[in-house]
């Protein structure tokens, strides 16, 4: 039996996806908390204008 390449069995392709789906959890994570922290400073900064 011939395998296809890129071809790859459910068990592989599930462990792959559960990957990508943490990776991307965590880079979400890390930019919802750069928009929060920019938000802060930008206040930060505007009010020591006031």
């Amino acid at each position: 039996m011939t395998k296809i390449v890129g071809e790859e069995p459910q068990a592989e392709a599930e462990i792959i996806r559960k990957r990508q789906r943490s990776r991307a959890r965590i880079t979400a994570w890390l930019l919802g908390a750069f928009v929060i922290l920019m938000f802060f400073i930008t206040i930060a900064k505007t009010a020591q204008n006031w």
